[in-house]
């Protein structure tokens, strides 16, 4: 039996009822944390608002999920659910672990070019401007065709640029 991901929009600050809920109905949940703050911090969900669930092929899980105290409705709220691939799920599992081990990504000096390697910019090209929190967030300057865009993700959305990376169309 195959199994995709979907992701639920739980009511506000109920994710961890909607966690208990689908997961009492026999559907595996997945509620990523974080915790801010350095040491002793307070953890909160990665993602407000939303739990990911594991849906098997030509089983009832979609329906039994939709009601369970706690959710408001499955992504998007009207059509056939997005489902997300296994690799994307074990992708933020991992980052979950680094982060709780306190596993950073390489430190990075202002003006080193990076990588985006996840996220809406992935493979996208930058240079590293600043380090913003003690919890890993970053602010990159990101080169597009009308000027410079900054924009602030997590440290370890990022990679050293090689030399093979391409920059505007052309090898580096």
């Amino acid at each position: 039996m195959e199994h995709t991901w979907a992701v639920l929009r739980c009511q506000t600050r109920r994710e961890t009822l909607a966690e208990r809920a689908v997961s009492a109905r026999g559907v595996e949940t997945y509620l990523p944390w974080i915790t801010t703050g350095g040491e002793g911090g307070a953890a909160k969900p990665l993602f407000p608002g939303y739990l990911f669930t594991k849906l098997s092929d030509g089983s009832d899980d979609l329906l039994r999920v939709r009601s369970a105290p706690g959710v408001a409705y499955v992504l998007p709220r009207a059509g056939v659910p997005a489902l997300l691939p296994q690799p994307f799920i074990d992708r933020i599992r991992e980052q979950e672990r680094e982060h709780a081990a306190g596993g950073r990504s390489p430190a990075f000096a202002r003006g080193d070019r990076v990588v985006v390697v996840s996220g809406p910019f992935k493979w996208a090209e930058g240079l590293f401007d600043r380090t913003l929190t003690p919890a890993g967030r970053v602010r990159i300057l990101l080169e597009l065709v009308h000027g410079t865009a900054a924009i602030q993700l997590d440290a370890l959305a990022l990679r050293q640029a090689s030399e093979r990376t391409f920059q505007r169309g052309t090898a580096a």
